[in-house]
């Protein structure tokens, strides 16, 4: 096998795995490719995606982030208390989308200001927004209003809401890696950062911007 087609293999292994496991998932059950089947995976797994796509840049960038789901928790915990004292879903979502940027600046400021190494930074941060969370529910399950769980549930023009903000989230990102100069940064930083620096990139500014992202 020449170079080539090795990196033309090693390229598109996520795709090949991908299907791979869709395929011995099929042998298994007949009806694991049934369209309702499928999109009700493809909801369930939205939220996650929407979470990868953010981690996407920080992992562009050589960084890692632990944080991403004790930013989740903390984000629908408060959200979530204040629906039941009475807020508006509009306030809700705004209070969670802050929260995101919040915790996503703490984890860049620590980072690329103090230079704390991301693996320890973004860990410490997992188990702070975790207990914060646990203490802020009293661990226990919230019975949240009706208009709340339309997120997760409702349809615009008949698709899923979370499908819809999935695909919104993976055009915008793909339009930032691939057709700005900021996506290019991105990809020079995570390739070699000292020479995007002396290219005159501002490194610090890109790392702290992508773990804002994720954090958002």
């Amino acid at each position: 096998m020449n170079r080539r087609a090795l990196q033309a293999l090693l390229n598109s292994a996520p795709l090949v795995l991908f299907a791979i496991v869709m395929t011995a998932l099929a042998l298994c059950s007949p009806k694991f490719l049934e369209v309702r089947n499928l999109a009700n995976i493809l909801v369930q797994s939205s939220s996650t995606a929407i979470v990868a796509i953010g981690m996407t840049f920080v992992l562009l960038t050589a960084g890692v982030d632990l944080s991403v789901g004790a930013i989740m928790f903390v984000a629908a915990a408060l959200a979530g208390k204040m629906m039941l004292q009475g807020a508006s879903l509009a306030f809700a979502v705004t209070v969670m989308l802050a929260t995101g940027l919040m915790c996503g600046a703490i984890n860049a400021f620590f980072i690329s200001r103090l230079r704390i190494i991301p693996f320890i930074m973004t860990l410490a941060a997992l188990y702070l927004g975790r207990g914060f969370a646990l203490w802020l529910t009293e661990t226990r399950a919230m019975n949240l209003p009706e208009s709340f769980l339309q997120l997760g549930a409702g349809r615009l023009a008949g698709v899923p809401v979370p499908v819809v903000i999935l695909g919104a989230t993976v055009i915008v990102a793909h339009l930032v890696l691939t057709r700005t100069p900021f996506g290019r940064k991105i990809y020079a930083v995570g390739h070699n950062a000292e020479m995007a620096r002396k290219a005159g990139i501002d490194t610090v500014a890109i790392i702290a911007a992508v773990y804002v992202i994720s954090g958002f």
